[in-house]
């Protein structure tokens, strides 16, 4: 994740779908991760890295949704 506190709006807006794009791979390398694991110690960890980047997606969605708002 980007954070740029000097710059503008524009640049904010093109990190955050940056952000948000990333984060969505980042997702579905972790769903095939989960489907590919067997051994129950891997379970585990694919299960907290699958939750893990569920919680990230879905903050940066909301972020994306919210700052959509506040362009209208």
């Amino acid at each position: 994740m980007n954070i740029n506190w000097v710059g503008n709006s524009a640049n904010l807006e093109d990190e955050l779908t940056q952000d948000l794009e990333e984060a969505q791979r980042e997702l579905t390398r972790a769903r095939r991760y989960f489907n590919s694991v067997s051994d129950p110690d891997l379970i585990d960890h694919a299960i907290y890295l699958l939750e893990a980047t569920r919680k990230k997606y879905s903050y940066l969605l909301k972020k994306k949704k919210k700052q959509l708002e506040n362009d209208k």
